[in-house]
This record gives C-alpha cells, structure tokens and sequence, in this order.
C-alpha cells in the first residue's frame, strides 16, 4: 500500500467499516472510539489482542482504569494535543500494549480517538499517514452524527415537556408522535428528579451519562434539565422482584454524580405508570419528594420513593390548608403556654420524640438527658395536654401540626452540629 491508497476515497457510512479498512491496510487490530470513550468502531482482524482491547470491545467502552493509567502516563494529555498520530510504548500495569494513536479534532475540540495495536510491523511514516486520513474520515462522520443526535435530542426533549406539562389530549395521541419520531415507550415506566443546589453544566450532564453507562438492565428513554433539575424517564428491562432495585437504582445514580460534584444532591422517585397521558403526574410526584426533602431535610432524610411516602406526600396540601385558615394548633398551644411560662422544652422533647418514632433510648441521646428525665416529661405532656401518647389519633394529629406549624423549630432543633 503507498500513502495514495485508494481505499480511504470512498464514502464510510459506519465507523465499523472505516475501522476495518484501516486494519486491511495495516494488518493490524484497530479501535474508534468518541470523546467519552465509548467504542463507536472496531476492527473484525481475528488475532491475539491484549486485555485493554479485550476489555474495551466487551464493555463497549475503555474501562476507568485504563483511562486513568494513561492519564497517569500522560499520554491522554499527549494525544490530545498532538496534531498528528504518535507511538506510545506499552502500560502493562492497565493491560495496553504499544499503539499507534491519533486525537480525532474539530479545531481544538476533541471528538475521539483512533487506536491501532502496534505489533512492531508499523512502517514509519506509511502508518501514520493512513492513521491521519482515517482521522479526518471520522471525524467528518463524528460531526455529522453529533448534528443528528443534536436534533433528535432535541425533538426527544420536546415530547418530553408535553409529556410533562399535559400537552396531550389522550393516550393514542401520545403514542402516535411517539412513533412519528421512532421514540420507544415501553410498557411501563418511572420519572425520576435529580436536583442540586447549583445550575447544572455540560460537567455534571457528562458524569451522568457515565453513570447511566453502568446500569445494566435499565433503558433511559428521555431527559431534560430545568436549571438545576435533572428530570428522567426510565424503564427497566425486566420486572423487578421488589423495591430494593428501584432504590439502589437511584441511590447509585446519586452516588456516581456526587463523587464529582462539589454541590448536594437529592432525588426522588414517582410511582411505576403504564400510561404516558400520566407522566405529568409521575413528575408531580418525583417532585413532591423533593418539596418534602427542602420543608423538612431531616424528618424526610430517607424519602426517596413516591410510594413510600405515606402520609408524607400530603403535607403540601396540610401546609397550605393551614396557612389559608391561619389558625394556630389547639393540640400545641398548651405546651407552648407551659414552655414559655416555665422555661422549658416540652415542644422540643416531644418533637424529637415522635421524629425518632418513639425511640426513649434514641431520643434522650439526641436531647443529652437521661431516659428517666425522659419518661418524665412525656408525663408531664400527657397531663398538661390531657392526651396520652399512645392515642394513635392525637399522635398522628400532634405530630402533623409540629410538622407544619413549628418547622422552622424542628429544623433548628435537627440542624447539623
């Protein structure tokens, strides 16, 4: 082959054919990948490969350790600011052996790599000079793919506000767009609200998608942003045996962002739909997870499922009923004549004991008094107020009116040391 070699004049409609065309000519084992290392390419050349290759190919993306192990090297910050392909000798510690590479570019913008096993057969020059062409083949092909997903990006993005904001009249209309624009609607499906205390940017949107890329089993249909909400419309691939999978699931996406995130996140999780003439109403739910998290962090601390919520999710509505009646609490208003007449914490004892579910051992701890002062003043409310305790009613009506009346209180009294 000659540096004119005819093979690269042609139009590549796959970076699996270019790939393979760059094998032919080198007789050597070749990956493409894009800017966040996923494979978009590689070569069918059937010989020995070393476990980097092996590893990239199967997972469909260059695993974390490789990528770290040539960041370590300094050879990701060579490539990419190398304009012509170069020789990098072997990191046997990440299980790569040599290479020639090159950084695929648009002006100085990265949008992947070619890689080529180097067996040592290479000739100077000669395999530079293909590696090059194939550079510009694809990132021709990397451009033109980017300005499609960006379309259908933003056509998937554009169903998905209707979907939230109730734009459609029925569930036929939703499923005949939905097919105009080739989206799948599985059969069942959750809405999911990843919010930060900070605007989101192309970091944070980049560490999601990597963290999307390690849930097996799950199928991500649609995503939007709303300043500093991450809104998601997932299915899984199979039925799930319970909720443990659901909240690891969003535990583990949590998690993944927040390793590379300076700000604090919190999610939530609607109810499982069938339908999609209710995903504004999935939102809602996702949503109110969220509203409950920020009105009281530490009671709702470990709120993460819409259809865990309980009694929880009705708050909003008590909170707001309240105010518009601006009528304050029969139930409270004893303890408080008591605290403010004799100095005391009665409100305070009884809101952190209810909180911690009427745990006297968890709750003298928390208020740093001993059991027995405890059990006392629980005594001293039952008589002051003429309610007992274990009245599940006026249990459930007092500890509601603390929720909604006194939560600044409650939030100063659980604020973090």
């Amino acid at each position: 082959m000659t540096d004119s070699d005819p093979s690269f004049d042609r139009f590549f409609d796959s970076m699996e054919l270019l790939a393979d065309t760059i094998s032919e000519s080198l007789q050597s084992q070749v990956t493409i990948e894009d800017s966040n290392h996923h494979v978009i390419g590689y070569s069918s050349h059937q010989t020995e490969s070393d476990p980097a290759r092996i590893s990239t190919i199967i997972g469909k993306r260059v695993p974390n350790a490789v990528i770290i192990g040539l960041r370590k090297k300094g050879v990701m910050h060579q490539l990419q600011n190398s304009v012509v392909p170069i020789r990098i000798p072997a990191v046997m510690e990440v299980g790569l052996g040599p290479r020639l590479a090159v950084c695929i570019k648009h002006q100085k913008e990265v949008l992947g790599y070619i890689w080529v096993v180097d067996t040592g057969k290479l000739a100077e020059g000669h395999a530079e000079s293909i590696v090059e062409k194939a550079a510009a083949i694809a990132g021709r092909y990397l451009l033109k793919q980017r300005g499609w997903k960006m379309k259908q990006e933003k056509t998937h993005e554009d169903f998905f506000w209707k979907l939230l904001t109730s734009h459609y009249a029925s569930e036929p209309a939703i499923r005949q767009e939905a097919e105009l624009w080739s989206i799948p609607l599985p059969g069942s499906y959750y809405i999911a609200v990843v919010e930060s205390d900070r605007l989101l940017d192309e970091h944070f949107m980049l560490k999601f998608r990597q963290s999307m890329d390690s849930f097996s089993g799950l199928q991500l249909l649609l995503a939007t942003t709303e300043q500093n909400r991450l809104i998601l419309l997932f299915s899984f691939l199979f039925p799930l045996p319970g909720r443990e999978a659901l909240i690891a699931f969003m535990h583990k996406l949590t998690e993944g962002i927040a390793k590379h995130e300076e700000g604090r996140l919190t999610a939530g999780c609607s109810l499982m739909y069938t339908e999609y003439i209710h995903a504004a109403g999935a939102y809602r739910e996702a949503a109110t997870i969220l509203e409950l998290k920020k009105l009281l962090p530490y009671p709702a601390r470990e709120l993460l499922l819409y259809e865990e919520a309980g009694f929880w999710a009705y708050l909003p509505a008590i909170l707001e009923l309240k105010r518009s009646r601006n009528r304050p609490s029969p139930l409270l208003f004893p303890l408080k004549v008591h605290d403010r007449e004799h100095k005391a914490d009665l409100l305070k004892t009884l809101a952190v004991y209810l909180t911690l579910d009427g745990n006297l051992k968890q709750s003298a701890a928390y208020l740093h008094i001993h059991t027995n002062t405890l059990m006392y003043r629980l005594n001293r409310i039952a008589e002051i107020t003429g309610k007992s305790l274990k009245d599940t009613a006026y249990r459930t009506s007092v500890y509601l009116d603390l929720l909604t009346e006194e939560t600044a209180h409650l939030n100063q009294w659980f604020s973090p040391v």
